[in-house]
């Protein structure tokens, strides 16, 4: 959450002292307005802070694997690349970005997470609980093309969280519209599907050095309540149940008791 913190997303910190606490001290958070917020399990910024901060700090072979196994293509768009990219990867988080030809913000666009490695560039946009917003996309890709260092390298928009409004075709075939080939392609990732991605890695890098990074991953996600599915023939009563009466008609005829 450190660069959540430097970069001003977690709001100002009001300390004070409750009345029938016995002097027990209070963090109040508020934001730079001044008004109290749900909790910071409402926000994004220190979820994606907590996240990205701990893909960042992983070998890149396995930051990738990690990426790729819970990404999905945007509509009949292409997977993320099998290989990753040659060389290290550099991530900047809220970097402020001139906006590119043609953009609607006139000051600066801010992307979540840009990641800069060998040919390729990953453009990252996450939402807790907003709407995932194909106009805020282009608008980022727009901005990231318009850095020289940027201009000639791949790029992929990763979506994570949040909720796509339209069609997967109908907002691919907008950025593609809107952006021509400026984009290798368009992914999303379902915060409880990296949840998932996670699970396997875990259990087989235990005893690796890397074990307490993903652990730390692992319990920020649930603690937005990103937590692993269950699902219903797993327990163990339905299981039964289901070994017992197995026929279609038998189970059609289950009454809600």
């Amino acid at each position: 959450m450190l660069k959540a913190l430097l970069h001003g997303k977690l709001g100002r910190m009001a300390v004070g002292v409750d009345e029938e606490s016995d002097g027990d001290t209070l963090l109040e958070e508020r934001s730079t307005q001044g008004t109290a917020t749900d909790g910071l399990t409402e926000l994004e910024d220190p979820l994606t802070s907590m996240v990205f901060e701990r893909l960042e700090y992983l070998p890149a072979e396995l930051a990738w694997a990690i990426l790729r196994g819970a990404s999905k293509p945007l509509g009949d768009g292409l997977p993320m690349p099998a290989i990753p990219p040659v060389g290290v990867p550099s991530w900047s988080f809220w970097p402020s970005l001139r906006p590119g030809d043609g953009g609607r913000n006139k000051v600066r666009v801010e992307p979540d997470v840009l990641v800069s490695w060998g040919d390729t560039l990953l453009l990252i946009e996450a939402k807790h609980r907003g709407f995932q917003e194909p106009a805020q996309w282009v608008e980022q890709i727009g901005a990231a093309r318009a850095v020289p260092a940027h201009s000639k390298k791949q790029l992929w928009l990763i979506a994570v969280g949040g909720i796509v409004m339209q069609d997967g075709h109908g907002n691919l075939a907008r950025v593609r519209r809107e952006v021509a080939s400026d984009v290798a392609g368009v992914l999303t990732i379902r915060w409880e599907d990296l949840r998932e991605t996670l699970y396997p890695i875990e259990a087989s890098t235990r005893a690796s050095p890397q074990s307490a990074i993903l652990r730390d991953m692992a319990a920020a996600l649930e603690a937005w309540g990103y937590r692993r599915k269950t699902w219903f023939s797993s327990l163990p009563a339905v299981t039964e149940r289901l070994e017992g009466e197995g026929s279609v008609s038998t189970i059609q005829g289950w009454r809600i008791r």
